[in-house]
């Protein structure tokens, strides 16, 4: 990422005003002042919960960007940032290396310190979503009696940095639906809450999980990066074309991997194999379709693919435990 040639921006300047110490839940995201500068453009939404603090980011970056935050405070939140679309670098007091995040990725910090810096370059779209969870809050989520919990437990008990992975994860077709759920709950008021609380849990509970199993697998060792490249290149192609047929053949031609890398490399670095990927892809897009648009089963059946809609509903209930019918009522 270019760092020369950068315009520096006090990173407090962008932010919404600053979490109360005893915060009045919000139900509804509320969009502050949109920012528009000579580096760019940046449209701000957040809503409050009594633990739990939603940010989301949208817009554009027209120069080379560093967001810089000196202060003095403590930081009292694990923070999760997903991006969406776009690009950055930061530096965070307390961890050592450099994070980078892409489109589709995402990661977890505890920074004690708040002092940081974000460097991005002139790019046309960005859109993020930051979690910040009360530290102690989310402690209590942690088991002890798992190693690895109780081992991130008390670092966050006794405020030392951390970050979920030095080299940040990929976003999986569930993560997506939760965070379209997040931003387009249909309920008001205490529903509303009660839901996007859950919701917010949820992606924690598949953060952690995902963290585990990289972990243990120790993908990035096993892995050059040229292939890594070719794997991504891969996920974000079944992201645009999930609803077309593909086999282990044409994909492993098209991207330049034989077969057995391709099967191999892609359950390592996603953690399920394509195919697998593919139907959680299509059966996440049936279930927007259902809940947002009111489309009919025939219809998402093919637009996701399906030829018979009684194999879609069948697929569908074994996913999500409820058929399509009723899901759409």
């Amino acid at each position: 990422m270019n760092r020369s040639n950068c315009i520096t921006v006090d990173y407090t300047r962008i932010l919404p005003p600053a979490w109360p110490v005893s915060p009045v839940a919000e139900t509804e995201f509320v969009a502050h002042t949109p920012i528009d500068t000579e580096w760019g453009r940046l449209a701000l939404q957040d809503l409050v919960l009594p633990e739990i603090h939603l940010v989301k980011f949208e817009g554009h970056v027209s120069q080379n960007l560093h967001l810089q935050q000196r202060e003095s405070w403590e930081s009292t939140t694990v923070d999760t940032c997903i991006f969406l679309e776009g690009s950055i670098e930061s530096d965070f007091a307390g961890l050592q290396k450099r994070l980078r995040m892409d489109k589709g990725q995402h990661n977890f910090v505890y920074k004690p310190e708040v002092n940081q810096d974000h460097y991005m370059d002139a790019q046309d779209s960005i859109d993020i979503l930051h979690l910040s969870i009360d530290r102690l809050y989310y402690s209590q989520l942690l088991c002890d009696k798992e190693r690895w919990q109780a081992n991130l437990k008390e670092k966050l008990l006794n405020k030392q940095p951390v970050s979920g992975s030095l080299d940040n994860m990929q976003m999986t077709p569930k993560m997506f639906g939760v965070v379209h759920d997040i931003l387009n709950c249909s309920l008001s008021g205490n529903l509303r809450k009660i839901v996007i609380e859950a919701k917010v849990l949820e992606l924690v509970a598949l953060q952690l999980d995902q963290l585990v199993k990289r972990d243990q697998a120790s993908t990035d060792q096993k892995i050059n990066s040229k292939d890594q490249d070719a794997f991504y290149a891969l996920r974000d192609f079944l992201h645009q074309r999930f609803t077309d047929d593909h086999s282990l053949r044409t994909l492993s031609k098209a991207f330049g991997l034989n077969e057995f890398k391709l099967k191999k490399g892609f359950k390592e670095i996603f953690g399920t194999t394509v195919f697998d990927y593919l139907h959680d892809l299509k059966m996440e897009h049936a279930r927007r379709l259902l809940q947002d648009a009111g489309a009919y089963v025939n219809e998402v059946s093919s637009q996701v693919g399906y030829k018979n809609p009684n194999h879609f509903s069948t697929a569908f209930k074994r996913k999500f435990g409820i058929n399509p019918t009723q899901y759409r009522n």
